[in-house]
């Protein structure tokens, strides 16, 4: 009984929490302006997450438990990292000190027929030698002299940091342009060191934003050393997912 007891004490609070965080969620997307339409999308996409945060605790329970709560096996994504499937309008932050995870998470979309913008801090050739990407690529560089331009290959795009909304509108042409775009941003720390937080707050908003309402991927790898806490911890929470 006491067992029995216990079960249903756990359930009922965890239905609870449940129930809170799904209204607290929906409230927060009510008061930042959407549309109906764009706010049934947001909705439709924070879906997703609720089934993440479940398979977080049912994996916390399991270790303290030490043994399997269920026999069917979670969704795996590539490589058995655990992470969930990705689907259309999904944001993913990679916490890694060098871009690995988050490149390979886009091979393994691009192998499934995606099509890539990216924008890094690595130049082009570097991400087709290392990844194998092919694709849009934008070099985030200031090589803004005359000099410095005619020395690039004609066939390498590149625009400063310092413009973010031209970054903008880059990210939001190829998802009006691919109706399967994956965005892959690498450099979110060298953004930070070349204009104000606020204005790159807003710039991760408006690509999560953008990735929701035409159905997009986001994957971002950055490290988190790098940056303020405080700082990187408001990156995160506009993210789906972090790994």
């Amino acid at each position: 009984m006491a067992n029995e007891e216990d079960f249903s004490r756990g359930y009922i609070k965890g239905y609870k929490e449940g129930l809170q965080k799904a209204w607290e969620e929906l409230v927060k997307l009510t008061l930042k302006g959407y549309t109906p339409k764009e706010l049934q999308i947001m909705v439709k996409s924070s879906q997703t997450m609720l089934m993440q945060t479940v398979d977080t605790k049912m994996a916390e329970l399991e270790k303290l438990l030490g043994k399997k709560l269920f026999t069917e096996e979670r969704a795996k994504g590539p490589k058995g990292q655990g992470l969930a499937p990705m689907s259309p309008g999904m944001s993913i932050c990679f916490r890694e000190e060098r871009a690995e995870r988050g490149p390979e998470i886009v091979g393994e979309l691009l192998a499934h027929g995606s099509k890539l913008l990216s924008i890094s801090r690595m130049h082009p050739d570097q991400l087709r030698s290392r990844f194998g990407f092919e694709g849009r690529m934008i070099w985030l560089t200031k090589a803004e002299s005359v000099a410095e331009q005619r020395s690039l290959d004609d066939k390498v795009e590149f625009i400063s940091p310092n413009s973010l909304p031209v970054l903008a509108d880059a990210i939001q042409q190829f998802l009006i342009e691919q109706s399967n775009g994956v965005v892959f941003l690498e450099g979110l720390e060298y953004l930070t060191t070349q204009n104000d937080f606020k204005a790159v707050l807003r710039f991760v908003q408006l690509m999560n934003e953008q990735v929701l309402l035409r159905k997009g991927i986001l994957i971002m790898s950055a490290n988190p050393s790098t940056m303020d806490p405080r700082e990187f911890s408001l990156i995160e929470r506009e993210m789906m997912q972090i790994a």
